[in-house]
């Protein structure tokens, strides 16, 4: 089962950034302009815009999710690819901020639009996939945020909370998403929601309750972040073999990645050297857009219009792995790990008898089944690995460019947020980034 709505979403965006407006605004002279009476004939509209809204910078997280992890490094001109791969960013020049800002504002259209399509459709609202869909966005802007940023106000205009509280709302706010999807008989935004609550589960460190939400995804289920003509992916037009090639695979990949003049390729296996049909790579001899660094192009995205997995049964079954490990279940963690393994041709792992080793196989298989999604950077931070990650480089010697110490493991939270919002204090001093 795949969540795929091109059609849509991403083109009722502004329609939902209407939703934000107040209703002197939205009453103008123009006829062609939206009122805020509009709006109520345009619901579907607006809950497809409100999941857009949360859609639309899923692309952009995933490349600096990449920068900051050991994925990707800087192979263009920008200043913002650039201060993230080498780990100089701080609260106030963060270039996640208009990321954070977007789900921000994700999270107060998905309230705004739960408000007016109870108005409106009054007691047919609650049966209605329309707020089963906007509480699930909602929650999903929880989920990032608590992800991405070490800090963030749960409510607009509200003071600031840690990102555990954000995940915690997340929480809460899958729990109405899903009972909104179960009133509206839709499965696949309850799929949705649930595989999101099991993510926060995971990153709160609730392994048995995430473990659990996982269980219930069928194989085969993706949600998916969709792009189209009218919003590209940005992983595609600028990091990709034959778009713009500011981004590249990082050099510690490189020796896994063999070069070809007339084809595709996969990754080898860090563990195995078996070439990964989950991790699709390019590399040709080019010199990327800095003209001076070898340009290793992900290939799991093509196309401009390419969709990227937000959400996925594998996901779900890495989740399942890593709670057995947490308890010390090895060989039930491995027996999941073999499984997803077997489904692309890769050999299975031996039960390891040591934590080092099955850390290493869990974080190995999260690396290929989440390839170009986002969530190295998590794992690094969650296990407290940024640091010996970075320090192993160069065979151990590191990298004097990209320092072990003092390098961000999350980022800060939007400086646009504090400088409007008098609950919190825009001060580089009192705004929190986790360092190595």
């Amino acid at each position: 089962m795949k969540i795929n709505r091109k059609t849509g979403i991403l083109v009722s965006i502004l329609i939902a950034v209407s939703v934000g407006a107040c209703d002197d605004i939205l009453t103008v002279s123009d006829p062609q302009a939206y009122t805020s009476e509009d709006l109520d004939f345009a619901l579907p509209a607006i809950a497809n815009g409100v999941e857009g809204t949360v859609h639309e910078v899923f692309d952009n997280f995933v490349i600096y999710q990449a920068l900051l992890a050991d994925v990707y490094q800087h192979t263009g001109t920008w200043s913002g690819y650039d201060e993230t791969d080498h780990g100089r960013f701080q609260y106030g020049t963060s270039p996640l901020d208009g990321t954070h800002n977007s789900w921000l504002r994700s999270r107060w259209f998905a309230n705004d639009a739960a408000d007016r399509i109870t108005r409106v459709m009054e007691g047919a609202a609650a049966t209605d996939p329309m707020i089963a869909q906007v509480k699930m966005s909602e929650a999903l802007a929880d989920l990032m945020i608590g992800m991405t940023f070490c800090e963030s106000p749960l409510v607009a205009s509200g003071p600031v909370a840690t990102d555990m509280a954000n995940l915690e709302q997340a929480v809460v706010n899958f729990g109405e998403a899903i009972s909104a999807a179960k009133a509206a008989n839709n499965s696949e935004y309850e799929y949705a929601s649930i595989a999101g609550l099991a993510e926060a589960h995971l990153l709160l460190g609730n392994y048995a309750s995430a473990a659990a939400e996982a269980a219930k995804i069928p194989a085969g289920f993706s949600y998916d972040a969709v792009y189209n003509e009218e919003d590209y992916n940005a992983i595609v037009l600028l990091g990709t073999k034959g778009f713009n090639e500011a981004a590249g695979l990082m050099y510690k990949w490189w020796p896994k990645i063999d070069q070809t003049t007339t084809q595709s390729s996969y990754m080898r296996d860090p563990l195995t050297d078996e070439y990964d049909p989950r991790m699709p790579v390019y590399f040709d001899g080019e010199i990327a857009t800095d003209n001076e660094t070898p340009h290793y192009s992900q290939y799991k995205y093509t196309l401009e219009n390419a969709d990227v997995p937000f959400l996925h049964s594998d996901g779900m079954r890495l989740i399942e792995a890593e709670a057995k490990y947490r308890t010390g279940d090895y060989a039930g963690m491995t027996t999941i790990l073999n499984a997803l393994r077997a489904a692309v041709g890769m050999s299975a792992f031996a039960t390891p008898t040591d934590d080092a080793t099955a850390q290493s196989y869990l974080l190995n298989e999260r690396f290929a089944e989440h390839f170009m999604e986002g969530r190295r950077r998590n794992d690094l931070h969650r296990f407290g690995l940024m640091k010996s990650v970075f320090a192993a480089l160069n065979g151990g010697a590191g990298d004097s460019e990209r320092p072990a110490s003092g390098r961000p493991t999350k980022f800060s939270m939007t400086d646009t947020e504090p400088t409007y919002n008098a609950n919190i204090n825009n001060d580089l001093t009192q705004r929190c980034l986790p360092k190595t």
